[in-house]
């Protein structure tokens, strides 16, 4: 088993363990949970987020299109070359996430996720993530 596969098998078992895991992929550090409506996050890890989403905004990783068409209720294909070049954008009418990631009219910031750890995590866990920068 490669460096890589050992690295994503470690972290898809922490999060399905409910915990969260830190990251550095790319220009971004940050900490990443499972962010699915049914995800149980244990409490140190829930603490440590609702400590993060006191003083930043999350942003809702997925794995492509098509899993972000599936959470988007009114989707904007238009959306998608911006998404694609590593924006991040506000989308309303998100679904299937868990509500302490949304605000009050169901909105968050969404990304591709553009790195291959991301993605592997998200393809492999079948499921989005929460993430909170806390560095650069």
């Amino acid at each position: 088993m490669s460096d890589f596969e050992q690295l994503i098998e470690n972290n898809l078992a922490a999060l399905r363990a409910g915990k969260a895991i830190a990251v550095c992929v790319e220009n971004w550090k940050g900490i990443l949970a499972n962010a699915a409506w049914d995800a149980v996050l244990e409490p140190s890890a829930q603490t440590e987020l609702e400590n993060l989403l006191a003083t930043t905004h999350p942003v809702l990783f997925f794995a492509n299109e098509r899993q972000l068409v599936q959470a988007i209720s009114a989707y904007d294909l238009e959306a998608t070359d911006d998404l694609e070049k590593g924006k991040w954008l506000r989308m309303d009418g998100v679904l299937g996430i868990a509500d302490q990631w949304l605000d009050h009219r169901q909105s968050a910031q969404v990304a591709l996720a553009l790195d291959p750890l991301l993605f592997g995590l998200i393809r492999r866990l079948r499921a989005p993530l929460v993430g909170f920068r806390i560095g650069t």
